[in-house]
């Protein structure tokens, strides 16, 4: 029988800046890099924007990785090499996966950022299975009707990506995963099994939870040892998220915006995107340049 709460380690998110718009930094972390598949996840918290100012992240490349952003507030403008556009709205799910290689930015559309607004956004990397490493890049759009919700018990869950509860949700994926959110009033408890082979962390956004002794009231995340059961009781109305699955049996390497289980490989593509080999970004004439300061990786 699973462990309940039986938790490898509790991480408070990195303080960070990406064009002067703060966020939280929750993976990679430096003694845990990865939880399943999942390799990197930036949180841009609840926040009021003025005019002309917010999300504002330039043409920039990915190898080796699928990026799934999850808007909770707001709008936002994918642009990507493939030639697609599209607009982003709370709910709504975008998936890319950038294979053997993309480039995409991601904007605050000019009739949003033009007065005063509200944003919040989940943005995961996915590293991608070996055999999947150099697909073909792809995109797809999600509308939040596309999306799973029910009920487990008294817990309102979205089921993002990946499969739980004997539920899977449409967004393609390629390999064993699950991203869910969970909305429990005070008092309301909630637990979730996983495999006995797959990883499970929370990630709390709003209100307390509690966990066994532990009490989350900040934007801390919990990581629980392999096929530990999660148990958690609302000590307020609360929202969280809960993502894992299944690790790979190969390392993964994550050097700026490239994840590759091939440190040469990554070199390969950052040479790239220095010489402009990538592929253009539509309706874009700007770009992120490689920060020299870096150097090679490791």
């Amino acid at each position: 029988m699973a462990s309940t709460n039986d938790i490898l380690m509790m991480v408070t998110p990195r303080a960070m800046s990406i064009d002067g718009t703060a966020i939280s930094r929750i993976l990679p972390y430096v003694k845990k890099r990865m939880v399943g598949p999942f390799i990197f996840l930036d949180h841009l918290p609840e926040t009021h924007f003025m005019p002309e100012t917010g999300m504002n992240v330039r043409p920039h490349p990915h190898i080796g990785l699928s990026t799934l952003s999850y808007l909770l507030k707001g709008q936002a403008i994918h642009r990507d090499s493939l030639g697609n556009e599209q607009i982003l709205k709370a709910g709504d799910v975008n998936w890319m996966t950038a294979g053997r290689g993309i480039a995409h930015s991601e904007r605050i559309p000019p009739e949003i950022k033009s007065h005063e607004y509200d944003f919040s956004l989940l943005q995961f990397w996915i590293a991608l299975p070996l055999d999947k490493e150099e697909i073909e890049p792809s995109f797809t759009h999600y509308d939040k009707n596309q999306i799973p919700e029910f009920s487990v018990g008294t817990a309102k869950i979205t089921l993002i990506a990946g499969e739980a509860f004997d539920k899977k949700s449409p967004v393609e994926v390629f390999s064993k995963l699950f991203f869910f959110s969970v909305s429990l009033n005070q008092g309301e408890s909630f637990s979730f099994t996983p495999g006995a082979k797959e990883e499970v962390s929370l990630y709390r956004i709003k209100g307390a939870i509690q966990l066994d002794e532990h009490t989350l009231n900040d934007n801390h995340y919990v990581i629980l040892d392999q096929g530990s059961k999660l148990q958690v009781t609302a000590v307020e109305d609360s929202y969280f998220v809960v993502f894992g699955g299944e690790p790979f049996p190969e390392t993964r390497h994550i050097f700026w915006n490239f994840v590759s289980s091939s440190v040469d490989r990554i070199e390969q593509a950052k040479q790239d995107w220095i010489a402009g080999r990538f592929p253009k970004v539509i309706h874009e004439t700007e770009f992120i340049p490689f920060p020299e300061s870096l150097g090679r990786p490791k």
